[in-house]
């Protein structure tokens, strides 16, 4: 190919610029002040330590689509004319409805049924499919067996419920059965009920909440002391003991006023055989995990006022076990209580709005007092937004509000967002405008101290918060953060935000709903979750990969009932997998397929849909390092089809003065067919001498997950005379 064409007095020779890999996106900087791999724009893109930019693989839709009663309710429906219901049967999940006349409905719309009874309800909203003129069925997804429902006097199938549905999902942990190494739950806190999905098999197990009780606010879970707890901001916190089997529920902790010191020394009390110390009480209150202490041995050899044993099992309400390397030992009696305060007395969980688990101990923030009796207690604020609160260790229940209680901001204008643990003896504190560090936590927490780290930035979302290395990446006002540890695990701030390169994409989080945002580490890679621009709810993906140091895409699903409310990892079966749970309780497994599909679910109760993954990627602009005006003459690009998908893509270009967008063609239109599984290709096309002072490339894939590895431009540079060119 000749290397010179026709020049003007001052034109020069064609001259190539290439990128050779990627590694990064700049959306901060002018596209023309990029450096060589990095790019302008990656969405729903990946870029691979060998520098090979290529869209994300594909989510699939994981276990149940869950709900309440029915469905909630989706814009548009119609206001079908209620008609009686003369026949309802279900066969496994199908049920089928016949009416006492034609229904006149139609498929894949909404109605309401109302009026039937069995052991699987089938009333509320549903989406159905039209078999006759007058019958329907719909689907009940994990429901088993079969049953004919018994028929109430008042019952219609017609027009869509326009009553509270709630079928959100307002909170989520992962929960690990301490009796199964390769056992793992998916816990989702619905409206009326909570559901531990299998992550291995997606089987749903109800889990009850106490009666009278549903959850209509966002709360924080966790799991603790083998339990699993439900955070509700004012609100007695619920806990779950993670037994699976029988009719697992949860119950309100411990509440109301605390009772003073119990002892308990029943005549005979105490047998001891092959370590276990088996203490019969009537109704000692005892739950697995809390420490008990010795006052008075009797004969037996236990150690009295020592540090105390933990409760092993609690087999009734009359008895409880621990262990003891002592001597086996007859009936006897011996003096039990419970731990003494070590300062004004102890407190119940103070009904906290979040905790975290460290040092054997939870940390929550001390907002509320909770006074009264067990089960009609009354939760108090304290007004108080600066202070934590610790419980006993192994004790989730017992808190003594004046020893174990931490103020942290000592006065200044803030408020606890969050507390991290990072290392055995140390947790870092961050408030809404301010970070601190405090240490000495791993003993009677006499000697704590705090250190405050910085006032220049703050928490906007405490589930941001992820430890990566030796690093906590966090949200703030002004971005990302990456706080490092210095000598001896001492923080020291960060200077410019961590996200400082897509800056103009941080700016797009809406502000009124940023506290929502979720992150997790997996994959080398930190996951962000937020709400872009007008939305509500988390509908973009911002990833940083921690091989390249660098941002690498922005994930978008623009789909309606896509969102990310939080991330969870499992490593059931041995591999650890990514999934995001949306508002509604579905459940995802990100980056799972092996093509360019999302097979997701979007609102609850709908079978999962099918979306291809629409992703590009925009090289820097290619200015061959000179102001002038150049003459794009000719491009080239070294492609790559992935080892499971064939592959194409439409190529076009981006010029800068003059401005202009256009397509340069497609892989299969450059080939002559699409490029094959596992083949590579290095395509070569004509610009057309396009003037223009900058030039980006646009690689669009249309089908599959081609990479691109190699981009290079031909231009010359053009009216370099003095005067004005015409």
């Amino acid at each position: 190919m000749a290397r010179y064409n026709t020049f003007g007095e001052k034109d020069s020779q064609f001259n190539d610029e290439v990128d050779i890999g990627f590694s990064r996106i700049n959306a901060r900087l002018r596209p023309d002040q990029l450096k060589s791999g990095e790019l302008a724009v990656s969405i729903n893109g990946r870029m691979d330590i060998d520098g090979a930019w290529q869209p994300r693989k594909g989510s699939n839709a994981f276990g149940p689509q869950l709900g309440n009663s029915g469905e909630a309710l989706i814009v548009p429906f119609y206001v079908w004319t209620n008609r009686t219901i003369s026949s309802a049967t279900r066969s496994t999940t199908t049920v089928t409805i016949t009416t006492s006349v034609a229904h006149g409905f139609t498929t894949s719309t909404q109605v309401g049924i109302s009026g039937l009874t069995g052991t699987v309800n089938p009333n509320g909203n549903r989406t159905i499919t039209v078999t006759s003129s007058t019958t329907f069925t719909f689907t009940i997804t994990g429901a088993t067996g079969s049953e004919t429902y018994s028929i109430g006097g008042s019952n219609f199938a017609g027009a869509p419920l326009l009553s509270s549905n709630i079928n959100n999902a307002y909170g989520s942990c992962l929960f690990s059965d301490p009796s199964d190494d390769n056992d793992e739950y998916f816990i989702l806190a619905l409206n009326s009920k909570a559901i531990a999905v299998n992550c291995s098999t997606a089987v749903p197990t109800d889990i009850a909440y106490p009666s009278g009780i549903t959850i209509t606010d966002d709360v924080e879970m966790i799991q603790a002391f083998n339990k699993v707890f439900i955070f509700r901001d004012g609100l007695t916190a619920l806990s779950w003991n993670g037994v699976i089997t029988g009719s697992p529920a949860f119950v309100k902790v411990a509440n109301g006023t605390y009772a003073n010191t119990t002892y308990y020394n029943a005549n005979n009390n105490t047998s001891i055989a092959d370590g276990v110390v088996t203490v019969s009480e009537t109704a000692h209150g005892l739950s697995v995990g809390r420490r008990i202490f010795v006052v008075d041995n009797g004969t037996t050899n236990l150690v009295e006022n020592g540090v105390g044993y933990t409760i092993a099992s609690v087999p009734n309400a009359n008895t409880f076990t621990f262990f003891a390397q002592v001597v086996d030992h007859a009936s006897h009696k011996v003096i039990y209580s419970v731990a003494q305060s070590q300062g004004l007395g102890f407190v119940h969980m103070p009904a906290p709005p979040w905790g975290v688990y460290h040092q054997r101990r939870i940390i929550a923030p001390y907002y509320y007092t909770s006074t009264g009796t067990s089960g009609s207690e009354v939760i108090t604020s304290r007004n108080v937004r600066d202070e934590l609160i610790f419980s006993d260790i192994f004790d989730s229940d017992t808190y003594d509000h004046i020893q174990n209680q931490f103020k942290v901001t000592a006065g200044i204008a803030d408020y606890l967002q969050y507390v991290h643990p990072f290392t055995d003896d140390n947790a870092m504190v961050l408030n809404r405008n301010s970070i601190h560090l405090l240490s000495g936590l791993s003993g009677s927490l006499n000697d704590i101290t705090l250190k405050e780290i910085t006032r220049e930035a703050g928490l906007v979302a405490r589930r941001s918060v992820v430890t990566i290395a030796n690093q906590i990446f966090f949200l703030s006002d002004n971005g990302v953060y990456a706080t490092a540890f210095g000598d001896l695990y001492n923080l020291r701030g960060a200077g410019l935000p961590l996200s400082d390169p897509i800056d103009p994409i941080i700016r797009q989080i809406n502000k009124e709903y940023a506290d929502k945002s979720v992150a997790i580490y997996h994959n080398n890679r930190y996951y962000i979750a937020v709400p872009l621009n007008a939305s509500i709810y988390n509908n973009a993906i911002l990833v940083y990969n921690l091989l390249n140091q660098g941002w690498e895409s922005i994930d978008l699903i623009e789909q309606e009932g896509w969102d990310v409310a939080n991330f969870i990892t499992s490593s059931a079966g041995g591999v650890n997998r990514l999934f995001s749970i949306n508002r509604f309780g579905g459940i995802n497994e990100v980056e799972s397929r092996v093509d360019d599909v999302d097979n997701i679910y979007t609102f609850p109760g709908l079978p999962s849909k099918f979306f291809h993954v629409e992703s590009e990627a925009l090289t820097r602009e290619f200015t061959f390092q000179s102001p002038e005006r150049k003459k794009f003459n000719s491009f080239e690009i070294h492609t790559e089809s992935s080892e499971t998908n064939n592959s194409d893509a439409l190529i076009g270009g981006v010029s800068e003065n003059l401005d202009s967008e256009f397509e340069l063609g497609t892989v299969s239109g450059i080939l002559g067919e699409v490029l094959s599984v596992g083949e590579d290709a290095s395509l070569r096309g004509r610009i057309g001498n396009i003037r223009a002072y900058g030039m980006q490339l646009r690689y669009t894939p249309t089908a599959g997950r081609p990479k691109l590895r190699l981009v290079k431009l031909t231009a010359s540079l053009t009216f370099r005379a003095l005067t004005q060119a015409s």
